[in-house]
């Protein structure tokens, strides 16, 4: 089965802190893995430490990498939609090859819209891409 990965850049806010936004990103990887439909659910990581660092290999905060079949990109958008809007000030970005969407700020209807045409877009065979999906 053909996967995809989608790049979900998570972000609560600028009143938050690192910590905060480190426990939001477990959150919503926590949501997703919830979702059975999607093969993998990891946080980024850098390509390598910063000179004179001991870690080897450092969490980049509030990125989330799935994998999934391109066919089940409907219900990530809604867990990803529904945990934007759990808490005031968050808001995501995801990112399926050239295409993204921003999850923010916008009224119901707007973001529907939006939603709508980036699932046009990026739903693989078997899913229509309408919002009304699996969630």
């Amino acid at each position: 089965m053909e996967t995809a990965q989608v790049r979900i850049v998570a972000d609560t806010g600028p009143e938050s802190d690192p910590r905060e936004l480190l426990d939001a990103t477990q959150q919503l990887r926590q949501m997703l893995l919830r979702q059975r439909v999607v093969e993998r659910v990891t946080l980024a990581h850098t390509e390598g430490a910063p000179l004179g660092s001991k870690a080897a290999d450092l969490v980049v905060l509030g990125t989330v990498l799935v994998t999934l079949a391109p066919h089940v990109i409907t219900g990530v958008v809604t867990t990803v939609q529904a945990w934007a809007e759990r808490s005031a000030g968050r808001s995501a970005n995801l990112v399926l090859g050239e295409d993204s969407l921003e999850l923010t700020g916008l009224s119901p209807t707007q973001q529907q819209e939006l939603i709508n045409v980036f699932l046009k877009r990026t739903a693989g065979p078997g899913e229509e891409g309408g919002a009304g999906g699996a969630a």
